[in-house]
């Protein structure tokens, strides 16, 4: 436990610094993480004896990384281009076999799950606002500057990576608030998939979720702060949850209890990121498009 407490705080640690790192270094950070997440994707599916076509997959995500962190419109082509060219050498692949229709299937999950969906993140965290509500974000730079150490260099606070911070804050308090609660009153099963989830558990990341978005809405100047804060932790516990089973779907039906081992106690790179997987798309169309749309009314 003492362990896996360290790791916890270790792993905070290096995210708070690659979100406060300014969007170029978030997004290398990010990228390298979700390529070797997707390498472990990759090898669930080898474990099932199917065969992607790994390292274009790979190479597509990083290309996509790479847009999103300065053109993030040029990542959907990227993931539209990738695309075409994984499936031209699936087609004409001959070694070690002739590619099936579950190669070509597992090659794109992986490169959706684990490249094109987590890359939103990287386009939030480089957005620019100009709307009266993102001076939340100008007031969170002010904070943290005043307090800053003088021998520790600069962060880089941004609207985009403050919102980023509240997000990841949210569902990491969800995913401690569940634990917690499902340990201590969990009663109820939630879903076969995951024995050890319960619906007392479930409920509790809910309400944890919603609870800090709702402060990060107020301290963002978020409009209707109330309400939209509300809205946004619901969605970011209810999503979160639901890449957390999508995971353990992969991993029971690959037959392994955790994804890998870079991480003593926590397991491995998908264990500890699939619940940030769903939010990230769903947080970038609400904070870029529907918070506006919510302002001008």
């Amino acid at each position: 436990l003492i362990r896996r407490i360290g790791v916890g705080v270790l792993m905070g640690a290096v995210v708070i610094t690659s979100i406060f790192s300014g969007t170029t270094w978030f997004a290398v950070a990010l990228g390298m993480l979700a390529i070797f997440g997707q390498q472990e994707y990759y090898q669930m599916v080898h474990a099932k004896g199917h065969l992607p076509a790994t390292k274009l997959g790979r190479l597509t995500s990083a290309a996509m990384f790479l847009m999103s962190g300065g053109w993030p419109r040029c990542a959907d082509a990227v993931f539209a281009i990738g695309g075409a060219l994984i499936c031209s050498y699936l087609l004409f692949r001959r070694s070690p076999a002739q590619a099936s229709i579950a190669d070509v299937s597992t090659t794109f999950m992986g490169l959706y799950y684990c490249g094109y969906m987590p890359e939103f993140w990287v386009r939030l965290h480089g957005c620019t606002f100009n709307a009266p509500w993102a001076s939340g974000g100008n007031r969170w730079s002010a904070f943290v500057a005043n307090r800053w150490p003088e021998f520790v260099p600069r962060p880089c606070v941004k609207v985009g990576a403050v919102v980023v911070f509240w997000s990841w804050l949210a569902n990491a308090t969800a995913d401690i608030g569940a634990f917690a609660i499902g340990k201590l009153f969990g009663r109820t099963r939630l879903i076969a998939i995951s024995p050890k989830k319960t619906v007392e558990g479930a409920v509790a990341g809910l309400v944890c979720a919603c609870l800090v978005s709702i402060v990060g809405a107020w301290f963002m100047h978020w409009p209707m702060w109330q309400l939209t804060g509300f809205f946004y932790g619901a969605m970011v516990g209810v999503f979160g949850l639901l890449g957390d089973l999508t995971e353990s779907l992969f991993k029971r039906d690959a037959g392994i209890k955790d994804s890998g081992t870079l991480f003593p106690g926590h397991g491995g790179i998908l264990d500890r990121t699939d619940s940030y997987v769903f939010i990230a798309p769903l947080a970038y169309y609400f904070v870029a498009h529907i918070l506006p749309f919510i302002h001008e009314i």
